[in-house]
């Protein structure tokens, strides 16, 4: 679009006036980093002083063990925080270099039109009332992909809102200076794909929230399934869209799930490094990521060796014994084939009705759960195996709870506390 000089300067003075907000924010979260981490160097260092140690009597060593455990949650507690400060510091940081991408005018039915700004995280004003950037992954700010100006909706978890879009604007901010702004409609606008895309190339992916479009959209926020497959051709934006899913559904659950709770299989260590910065980028914190291989070795070195496809390789291409090459190569072509994966599949099939083995549940010598009764209560079941295992899990878990509540006023903990050692 002709920009318009007036809207011009109200987003640079805008843009002026978020840095100066980020500038202060970032400044005293860096103070109350001082003092944090202060206190937390207290408390490390003073650890035992705080603790009164008596384990002569069992009153007396119950009510040590507690003073330890409330120690132990105080220094806890303060080094969460700590990280969490140090978080937002980076995001601030991030933040005044480039505070937002883009700005939806929506109206609800029957409300007042709002502007809405979008960026890579979310920045409320002094009194902490109101957004004044809304995050990518908030449930407002999906309209900003899915729709042009006009009619629109989005899912919030209380229901669906509706209205009116009046306008799509998408701006081009680096080191906090405005350098481009244009109005756009349901596809993310040229200018600014070419000025996200024309930079340097990296050893690293970048993370390019900006330049996400509808279909990526519907990917990064579906949430009806637990299981969800994405196919395209290479360079279709996969990568992009499972890396950009991954830190929605941390942000949509931060209340359950976290950064060390998902695994990604990736090809080789060198996509692991190409993919190492996005999370950290968008303020969240990085999962594990292993091979194939490194995972299977690490469930299974204990039973089993391991052949390493650069072991199997050399073996293949060193072997001097012709009859016993012919079999290896038979053989991995064999379990490369399909008939290989019915017969996988025949066992797995085969387990629905027998065949599963489980192992005792003990707890200081004491059987919790013998492996006779999770047998029959597993084949009780019906449907799908992993669907079974999940009722085993739940089933399991009643179990323990009720084992729990009969241990807890026993004589054991206290004779357990007893031995608790004064490390300095």
């Amino acid at each position: 679009m002709d920009e318009n000089h007036d809207e011009w300067q109200q987003e640079e003075k805008r843009i002026e006036n978020i840095k100066q907000i980020l500038s202060e924010k970032k400044n005293e979260l860096m103070e109350n980093n001082k003092e944090l981490m202060g206190d937390i160097l207290e408390l490390r260092q003073g650890f035992w002083d705080d603790v009164t140690v008596n384990m002569d009597e069992p009153d007396e060593a119950i009510e040590t063990y507690a003073s330890i455990k409330q120690q132990a949650e105080l220094l806890s507690e303060r080094e969460r925080s700590y990280g969490q400060f140090h978080k937002l510091v980076k995001l601030y940081a991030r933040q005044e270099d480039s505070p937002y991408f883009g700005r939806i005018d929506f109206q609800e039915e029957d409300g007042e039109l709002e502007s809405i700004y979008i960026g890579i995280g979310s920045l409320m004003d002094k009194n902490k009332e109101d957004f004044l950037i809304y995050d990518w992954r908030a449930p407002v700010s999906s309209m900003y992909y899915d729709y042009a100006p006009g009619p629109v909706q989005y899912e919030t978890p209380v229901g669906e809102v509706t209205g009116e879009m009046k306008l799509k604007r998408q701006f081009i901010i680096r080191q906090g200076s405005l350098q481009g702004m244009f109005d756009t409609g349901l596809t993310i606008g040229d200018e600014l794909l070419q000025h996200v895309l024309g930079g340097n190339a990296t050893s690293h992916m970048k993370s390019i929230v900006a330049t996400i479009q509808k279909e990526q959209n519907q990917i990064i926020r579906y949430d009806k399934n637990k299981m969800l497959i994405v196919q395209g051709a290479a360079g279709s934006g996969k990568t992009s869209a499972a890396m950009q899913r991954i830190a929605y559904l941390l942000y949509r659950y931060r209340t359950s799930i976290s950064a060390d709770q998902i695994l990604l299989f990736s090809p080789n260590h060198m996509f692991i490094s190409y993919v190492a910065s996005v999370l950290p980028e968008l303020g969240e914190d990085n999962m594990r990521q292993v091979t194939f291989q490194e995972y299977a070795a690490g469930r299974l070195d204990r039973d089993f060796e391991l052949e390493s496809p650069f072991e199997q390789l050399e073996y293949l291409l060193s072997d001097r014994d012709s009859q016993r090459l012919e079999r290896r190569v038979a053989a991995i072509r064999f379990k490369s084939a399909l008939d290989y994966k019915n017969l996988l599949d025949d066992y797995v099939k085969g387990l629905t009705e027998k065949g599963m083995k489980f192992r005792n549940i003990t707890f200081r010598g004491q059987t919790i759960v013998r492996a006779d009764e999770i047998h029959r209560y597993f084949y009780k079941l019906t449907g799908r195996i992993p669907n079974r295992i999940e009722s085993v899990k739940g089933w399991l878990l009643d179990q323990l709870d009720a084992f729990q509540l009969k241990e807890q006023d026993k004589d054991w903990p206290v004779e357990e506390a007893a031995f608790l050692a004064k490390h300095e």
